[in-house]
């Protein structure tokens, strides 16, 4: 899907950013599908992304992406958009697996991508991109499935998570249709 934005002109003077002629296709929303997939439930940001792809390739002005990692590598599907739902797995150990849960920007522990030691945090990569001068989104929702099974090398969903797919994305259906946002708040949702 493609989205035309106005791009701001690199010899504009103050408050021209160099490097925005990307912006020009950038839809305003974009739901973010984190995960690895031969990780079990790990991969259950993908797995939702990869079924809502195709349900949402005719709502213009929005984007799916399925990404294996966050951090650095996230500024740039983010970069440009208004509106951000994030799915990701959760180890937290503090609700039954299946759970889905409302996680906010500074909320993020448990999270398996969104704070991984592998790279910078998520809050860490929305405040670089917002020193960097970037149009970072002004709404960011991130759902969390709590996981029965990750760190083993398995394709598939277990059960529990499988069970959670469908909730979650129409959750993710209703947030991304701001007339019908009448989501619960952060915390556990099921």
């Amino acid at each position: 899907m493609s989205y035309k934005r106005d791009t701001i002109d690199s010899g504009a003077g103050h408050g021209s950013r160099r490097g925005d002629d990307h912006l020009c296709c950038v839809a305003p929303s974009v739901v973010v599908g984190l995960g690895n997939e031969i990780a079990g439930d790990d991969g259950v940001g993908i797995h939702v992304a990869r079924i809502l792809e195709p349900r949402m390739k005719d709502v213009p002005g929005v984007d799916v992406v399925a990404l294996p990692w966050a951090g650095l590598a996230l500024l740039d599907v983010l970069r440009g958009r208004a509106r951000v739902a994030i799915v990701d797995c959760l180890t937290s150990g503090n609700h039954p697996p299946g759970t889905i849960v409302r996680l906010d920007e500074q909320g993020i522990a448990g999270s398996v991508r969104l704070n991984s030691f592998h790279d910078i945090s998520f809050p860490t990569a929305m405040a670089l991109g917002r020193q960097m001068g970037w149009e970072m989104p002004d709404t960011v929702a991130i759902w969390a499935v709590e996981a029965e099974r990750v760190g083993v090398f398995h394709e598939g969903l277990s059960p529990a998570v499988a069970a959670a797919v469908e909730p979650l994305i129409r959750d993710l259906t209703l947030f991304i249709d701001p007339v019908e946002n009448r989501l619960e708040p952060m915390g556990v949702m099921r």
